[in-house]
């Protein structure tokens, strides 16, 4: 089992979580959680880490959705496992979108 947590998580269609842990297992999304205290296993990623569908163009995904959300909606939980995660970095936390050379990185 390894986890990946960021500044943020973004949930394409519905917005970003703040300090939030990706936990994957045999490289299959198997929880999403709250980052509130150092957490063995963790490896903390710059930049954003967006939560997309296997097989995404993650160059194209949109970021004009820039809420703020609680909790991970029900309908991203029903999917996790055919989810996957790809770090953006560089990226402005001012504005909440990528940067002309911001690279994406799958996360295995």
């Amino acid at each position: 089992m390894i986890r990946y947590a960021a500044h943020y998580l973004f949930l394409p269609g519905h917005g970003f979580l703040r300090r939030y842990v990706v936990q994957m297992r045999e490289g299959c999304v198997e929880a999403l959680f709250p980052l509130t205290d150092e957490i063995e296993n963790t490896e903390w990623q710059p930049g954003v880490i967006a939560l997309v569908d296997a097989g995404t163009d993650v160059a194209s995904l949109s970021f004009a959705l820039k809420d703020v959300l609680a909790d991970v909606p029900a309908s991203v939980l029903s999917r996790l496992p055919r989810l996957v995660p790809v770090l953006c970095f560089p990226f402005d936390f001012t504005r909440m979108e990528p940067v002309s050379g911001t690279r994406h990185r799958l996360l295995r």
